[in-house]
């Protein structure tokens, strides 16, 4: 069919309508047909939830890693736990078993941080209840959470070290630790 000097045919116009409408009925038929997880997938998920909740506070991973993790397992880790003096100690944590708090149809995590700062005898040399709080909220219960940490310990000498990092849940009465071994290397002597 030829074209108009309006626009297109009346017939070309049909056909346009049709295609239109024919994409209109399919991406709805699509909505219709789309995948949902087959109940063995539901009844796994059901029991991880049940597993979580009853799960104490615990880390499917804790290290020391170079710089703060970019999201959940994208991080950069160290070979050693060797520090100069002065190099701020990056920490990531994976917790685990935490407890939500439902707000206004969210999810919301909440952890406060404590450490100690130990040397090898088990004499603490510096400890700080509340170092930080943690707090995350979304649509869904988040169960792959991390954080990165940073610690300042200015003034430490050479030596043996143990850091101990302690996550209490603030929607529950949950605590877990974790316990990493470092050493402290004096700062190369500069020319």
């Amino acid at each position: 069919m030829p074209f108009t000097v309006r626009g297109m045919s009346a017939y070309a116009k049909a056909a346009a309508c049709s295609i239109f409408a024919v994409a209109l009925l399919g991406s709805a038929a699509s909505a219709e047909d789309k995948s949902v997880p087959s109940a063995g997938f539901k009844a796994a998920q059901d029991a991880y939830a049940i597993a979580w909740q009853q799960q104490p506070l615990a880390f499917t991973a804790a290290k020391f890693i170079a710089l703060p993790a970019e999201s959940y397992g994208a991080y950069t880790a160290l070979e050693t736990a060797e520090f100069q003096s002065g190099d701020p100690l990056t920490v990531y944590a994976e917790p685990v078993g935490f407890s939500y708090k439902e707000v206004s149809g969210t999810y919301a995590i909440d952890l406060s941080v404590d450490f100690e700062l130990r040397n090898t005898t088990g004499q603490v040399l510096a400890s700080q209840d509340g170092f930080t709080a943690l707090h995350s909220a979304s649509f869904n219960q988040i169960r792959e959470y991390q954080t990165s940490l940073s610690f300042n310990l200015t003034g430490l000498q050479a030596g043996e070290y143990v850091l101990k990092v302690q996550f209490n849940d603030e929607n529950s009465e949950k605590s877990g630790s974790f316990e990493l071994p470092f050493s402290m290397k004096d700062a190369p002597l500069q020319n």
